[in-house]
């Protein structure tokens, strides 16, 4: 299974199945969203940043200040940090209530926060008491958690007896386990056989304890997003709590020990990029613009933002791809765009093509290219030049012994079509007359961009909404 980290050109594909698709809400409710927060003391390690390094937990003071720039009103934010403010492995708190208008209260609250140095991971006894929260729990409102971690679920608190005792009875009855578990925390050189293979960071008998914590969420109808931060996270429990909480990434294999499911950072700009996704996804949903051409709009306190769509939209020709363009409420035809002269294939093994001769005047035909000499793996030349207006059309550059490449000229204006040369042995051009090798520049008005429209544009065809499923 694929590491769905966001390091990599993967990033979009990855983003982009958060967004919304062909949903439309009836009416404009700003959601409410409450972010979950490890303030745990690995938060206070230093990460890379561009050409220097911060605390993770600045990467996401940073992170959160430019979701709020782009999404400001567009949800009611609120903020639970874990562990609580007596540290250790306290239960997480709410420290900013979800409501409209507390964008600027939670930057505050994250930038002043300290960090102790034992503060510990009880993720998953903290998202229990999410669930309890009335803030987000309200019937008949858009509610959502993103949950967000850089380590595995871990509470190791020394017991009566001096043995490691991975949670109290309270975090017990907290998550509803009858029997409160006991076990040696997965540090290095542990002789605990359940911790072999695993992360040297944390409690192996509480692990999936976020997975039981985002059921509890799911139960109250609130869709749990997750985002993990750095190299040390349990991809496992990561993924189930992603797939419990309703939020899979296409592709996802939720017993996978590699991410899969979920959203994993490694770099404050990927933490930033995940959540503004996550974000979006949530304020936004799909829109028909000019022309039908689908865009997205977010919700404000105000009501539905204007649809912002694109002014173009990809298409196909029997040639090839291409896109079409809104002009005046009317789209236009599939466009493609082909230059003057097709180049000729790869040159082979034998000597380059000669260059193109240049066009002639009225009623003159443009001299042809000469061959090149031979050489191992040259170049081949451009193909023939355009006929002059009237003129005869130019003979296109001769070929060069076995692989070089034959090139076309265009067919000019009133003049007969261009002879695109012989085709060598490795070349793409087509013996055939008036053929450069391209087949978009023989399809009338149309014309062909090489390549095609572009990753971006196909990339926004595939936009498939988990939004879209909860609305």
């Amino acid at each position: 299974m694929k590491n769905v980290s966001l390091a990599s050109a993967a990033l979009g594909a990855a983003l982009v199945s958060l967004l919304p698709s062909a949903a439309h809400a009836q009416s404009c409710d700003p959601p409410r969203i409450l972010f979950v927060m490890d303030a745990s003391s690995s938060m206070l390690q230093q990460i890379s940043s561009g050409s220097g390094t911060v605390t993770k937990w600045k990467a996401v003071e940073d992170a959160v200040q430019a979701v709020f720039a782009r999404y400001t009103g567009a949800a009611q934010y609120g903020l639970m940090t874990f562990p609580g403010p007596t540290g250790q492995c306290s239960t997480g708190t709410v420290r900013v209530d979800v409501g409209a208008g507390r964008e600027a209260d939670i930057e505050s609250a994250i930038g002043s926060l300290t960090i102790p140095a034992n503060n510990q991971t009880p993720a998953g006894q903290s998202l229990v008491a999410a669930s309890q929260y009335p803030g987000i729990t309200e019937a008949g409102r858009k509610n959502y958690v993103v949950f967000m971690t850089d380590g595995w679920q871990f509470c190791d608190i020394p017991g009566s007896s001096g043995a490691p005792r991975c949670a109290t009875s309270a975090d017990c009855s907290l998550m509803g386990v009858s029997s409160c578990p006991t076990c040696n925390s997965c540090q290095s050189g542990t002789s605990d056989p359940n911790c072999a293979g695993y992360n040297a960071d944390g409690c192996y008998c509480v692990r999936e304890w976020p997975v039981l914590g985002v059921q509890e969420l799911t139960k109250t109808a609130v869709p749990t997003y997750v985002v993990g931060f750095g190299a040390a996270t349990d991809a496992r429990t990561l993924n189930r709590a992603a797939y419990a909480g309703g939020t899979p990434l296409p592709g996802c294999d939720k017993d996978s020990t590699s991410p899969s499911c979920y959203l994993q950072a490694t770099s404050p700009s990927e933490l930033t990029d995940a959540l503004s996704a996550i974000v979006q996804a949530v304020v936004s949903e799909s829109c028909s613009g000019a022309c039908g051409i689908e865009g997205t709009r977010t919700c404000t306190a105000s009501g539905w933002s204007a649809c912002d769509a694109p002014s173009t939209t990809a298409c196909h020709t029997a040639c090839g791809d291409g896109v079409k363009e809104c002009a005046g409420g009317v789209l236009g035809p599939c466009s493609v765009t082909c230059g003057a002269g097709g180049a000729g294939g790869a040159a082979g093994s034998a000597g380059a093509a000669g260059s193109a001769g240049a066009a002639g005047s009225a009623g003159t035909a443009a001299a042809a290219g000469t061959a090149g000499t031979a050489g191992s793996g040259a170049t081949a030349g451009a193909g023939g030049g355009s006929a002059a207006t009237g003129g005869a059309a130019a003979t296109g550059g001769a070929s060069a012994g076995t692989g070089g490449a034959s090139g076309g000229g265009a067919l000019g204006d009133g003049g007969p079509e261009v002879d695109s040369g012989t085709a060598a042995t490795g070349g793409h051009g087509n013996a055939e007359s008036g053929d450069d090798g391209s087949c978009g520049c023989r399809v009338g008005a149309e014309s062909r961009v090489p390549g095609g429209a572009g990753a971006l544009g196909f990339a926004l065809l595939g936009l498939a909404g988990l939004a879209r499923r909860r609305r």
